[in-house]
Parts: structure tokens; C-alpha cells; sequence
């Protein structure tokens, strides 16, 4: 009798034990931002602790993410009609620049933000080469300072900057 009772111990145990761990085994961990952007198909990259990177599309109750502003702006002027908003990184960590398409007219908050966007944007790395900036001058600092990938850029506004990435012709201009 102590014989089967151990066994049905040894059994019942086993059968918690297994209970618990085959749910956790089964749990992958799943890290944000391993997504591609959806409009240049190279991974998003993730903020760091010196610099935001991602760029958010907001339309209705959707939020999806980008690597860059040019891919967020080039992907609302072709996939979504209608209101939407863009937060881009600025130069301030935590301090997104709001762009916001209200009625098919674009406006942004702070009210007159500047974008850096190479001539020819390579996505691999435009997170680095298409960026918002809350002032002209913030911009040129950007430019000044990443010569070596922006040796051609200049501070664009938002209009500008709307029509690089909604225009046929700069999306030829624009490779992975």
C-alpha cells in the first residue's frame, strides 16, 4: 500500500511540475520594434537612451510604426485617406515633432519644424539620413554634423518635405 502511494505522489508531482513549466517553455519572448516598416521593409530602429528614432503613424484607433519620417510621410500620402497624425524624434530626446493632416492640409506641431532628408536616402540607414527637428537652425547642426552621409542636404520645411516623399520622381531617387 506505502508502495502505490508513493507512486501516486511521484505521479502527482510530476503532473504539477509539468503543469507549470510547459506553459513557461512555451513562451518565447517577443521584443519590440523587431518589425520591418511596413513602407521600406528594413527593421525599425529602436530608441536609445540619447536618441529617439521611432516615428508613429496615428490614423483613427491604428498606430503603426516606422523607421524614418520620409517612410511615414510617403506611406499616409499612398496607403491612408483622410486625418492622421505623425510623431517624429526630433533633437530632443522625448520631444516628438507632431505632424498632423487635418482635411488633406498638413500642420505640425511646433508650428514650423525643419526635416533633414539625403538626397539619395539609403533606408538601410534612414532613420540617420530623414530626420524632424524643431528649428532651422537644430537642422543644420544635424547636417553640419553628419556631413560624411548628408554632404548634400539642406534644412526642408514641411511642405518640402511632404512633397520629397509624395513625389514620384524622389522615390525613384530613394533606395534600400
Amino acid at each position: 500500500m506505502k508502495n502505490h502511494t508513493r507512486v501516486a505522489r511521484r505521479l502527482l508531482a510530476g503532473l504539477f511540475v509539468t503543469t507549470l513549466l510547459v506553459p513557461v517553455a512555451a513562451i518565447r519572448p517577443v521584443f519590440a520594434h523587431e518589425a520591418p516598416c511596413p513602407y521600406c521593409g528594413m527593421t525599425i530602429t529602436q530608441d536609445t537612451p540619447t536618441q529617439d528614432n521611432e516615428v508613429a503613424l496615428k490614423v483613427g484607433r491604428k498606430r503603426i510604426e516606422y523607421k524614418c519620417v520620409y517612410c511615414a510621410l510617403a506611406d499616409a500620402n499612398t496607403e491612408y485617406q483622410g486625418d492622421l497624425s505623425i510623431l517624429a524624434p526630433s533633437e530632443k530626446k522625448g520631444e516628438p515633432v507632431m505632424l498632423m493632416r487635418e482635411g488633406g492640409k498638413w500642420s505640425a506641431m511646433p508650428a514650423a519644424p525643419y526635416f533633414v532628408s539625403a538626397t539619395a536616402l539609403k533606408h538601410k540607414v534612414c532613420q540617420a539620413q530623414a530626420r524632424a527637428f524643431t528649428t532651422k537652425d537644430a537642422a543644420q547642426a544635424y547636417i553640419d554634423a553628419n556631413k560624411d552621409t548628408l554632404a548634400d542636404a539642406k534644412p526642408l520645411t514641411l511642405d518640402e518635405m511632404v512633397q520629397l516623399a509624395s513625389g514620384d520622381a524622389a522615390h525613384a531617387t530613394h533606395t534600400k
